[in-house]
């Protein structure tokens, strides 16, 4: 049995491995090597580790003898013990492949972080052996570097087909490193083999992902009516308002709470759509619910202030802000929202202080660098005083933050027009504009921009796309305001 004991079938299972590696002559003039090898064989470990311990004796540096040795630990469960001795063979040999596939083997049953270069050492005298690629894929994978697990998955998928877990495995990385068309692919196989639940989500979810909206509700169909699976009710449910069908989509995850009531993200995804749709109350009836359940859950305290500002419920927000810091300090977007809320109630000089003071605290918090520019904006009375410059510099980092940020983009673009230094606004609008065509903000700043570089030949056709861009965004206004939520909360 081998390589490497037919994928950790079991640590005796070594001995054959040895076995065929000892050559005929040592047979015949180390007769009391053989009686080892029979004792394991016969599986009397007690016996075998016995006569290990008798040839060390006179030759404690003989690679076979302490791999032997180490097989008899094993047998006797005492890992550790093996794996010093595997460990010992392959510093005194160290391309002895019995002694650095035992020590792998014990390595990796054991999930320890020596398994990937142990058999990194296997690969480089065996480059073509599967089994020790698509371990060290395995082992590669579970600490989080699919990028270097990808060739080794590649390289062993020969196995794939036998081995549903390998074919997972693969399929979770190609995900992980974006490649979701690959993905999808793999885990479809991996349905067709292993059809669970989680297989199907996962295929789902892919599907959705790639562009496939249609396919991933289809694909849920059969989960949505067995009723029990309740991620695949969030990921419809989503799904659904993405389509357009709000009705589905609250009533799908109005099922995934009842199947799920500790699971705060189902409750979090109702409000957005509440807020979406402008059924505040509604939002906050059913985030009532889940702090009922979870009256420690940060997250839920933080939506239902945002839901009561747009109710102008303002002291209860900043209650709702300030119990969501308690809860969670790093959850800076609390912190966010209570500068937000002092700004809205004109206390600026607060709001600023506080942003400013949680800027050093969350360095590397896009929202709070992006809210923090806009106070200081705000706050800048002269174009050219250091405010203007302090706002700048703010919102530069939350793009480098987040390139994809397009508000920040835009209110960069509006602070570089105030720093006169319009060929910047221009080039930040259109970063924006890459983003959403109908961003009627940076459409405007452009415009504006243009105009006063001197580059009037564009001038017409932005004022066009400004124009097109109102009533697109119009009518995508009136299709959110389509449905409004019915408060049945816990009727």
């Amino acid at each position: 049995m081998s390589p490497i004991a037919s994928f950790l079938c079991g640590a005796t299972a070594v001995v054959l491995l040895l076995l065929f590696d000892i050559p005929a002559e040592a047979q015949s003039s180390a007769p009391s090597v053989n009686t080892l090898v029979q004792e394991l064989r016969k599986g009397d470990n007690e016996q075998a580790l016995s006569i290990a311990e008798k040839l060390l004796a006179t030759a404690p540096e003989d690679c076979r003898v302490l791999s032997l040795e180490a097989v008899a630990f094993a047998g006797l469960n005492r890992q550790t013990d093996a794996l010093g001795a595997f460990k010992k063979a392959t510093t005194q040999c160290p391309d002895y492949l019995p002694a650095l596939e035992g020590a792998a083997q014990i390595e990796y049953a054991a999930k320890s972080d020596e398994a990937v270069p142990t058999l990194g050492r296997i690969l480089s005298i065996q480059p073509a052996n599967v089994t020790a690629q698509a371990m060290l894929a395995s082992a590669l994978r579970v600490r989080d570097r699919c990028p270097d697990a990808l060739s080794h998955y590649e390289a062993s998928s020969s196995l794939l087909p036998s081995r549903p877990d390998l074919l997972q495995g693969y399929a979770s990385c190609l995900a992980q490193v974006g490649d979701f068309k690959s993905a999808l692919i793999r885990y479809l196989d991996l349905l067709q083999a292993n059809p669970t639940d989680i297989t199907r989500y996962d295929v789902a979810l892919l599907q959705w992902k790639t562009g496939a909206s249609q396919a991933a509700l289809e694909t849920l169909s059969s989960l949505l009516a067995a009723g029990r699976f309740e991620p695949a009710f969030g990921l419809a449910a989503h799904i659904s308002e993405e389509l357009g069908d709000t009705p589905r989509a609250v009533s799908l995850l109005r099922t995934a709470i009842q199947l799920a009531p500790d699971k705060i993200d189902n409750y979090l995804d109702f409000s957005n759509i509440a807020f979406n749709h402008k059924s505040f109350q509604v939002g906050i009836d059913m985030l009532n619910v889940g702090l009922q359940r979870s009256p420690s859950a940060a997250p839920l305290y933080l939506a239902r202030g945002v839901m009561e500002v747009q109710l102008t419920k303002n002291d209860a927000a900043v209650s709702d802000f300030e119990q969501a810091h308690r809860l969670d300090p790093k959850l800076s977007f609390a912190v966010d929202a209570m500068g937000i809320m002092n700004s809205q109630q004109h206390n600026n000089a607060a709001s600023l202080a506080l942003f400013q003071s949680q800027a050093k605290v969350h360095p590397d918090d896009p929202l709070l660098q992006y809210l923090l520019a806009e106070q200081l904006s705000q706050s800048a009375t002269d174009d050219n005083d250091t405010q203007l410059q302090a706002a700048v510099a703010a919102a530069e980092h939350a793009t480098k933050l987040d390139p994809g940020y397009e508000l920040a983009h835009d209110l960069l673009a509006t602070l570089y027009l105030r720093a006169k230094q319009p060929e910047l606004a221009i080039k930040e609008a259109e970063i924006a504009l890459a983003t959403d065509p109908n961003d009627e903000g940076a459409l405007f700043q452009e415009l504006k921009a243009k105009r006063r570089s001197g580059d009037t030949a564009s001038i017409q056709e932005l004022t066009e796309r400004l124009k097109a861009a109102r009533i697109e965004n119009a009518k995508k206004q009136q299709i959110t305001a389509r449905y409004q939520l019915q408060d049945d909360v816990g009727r």
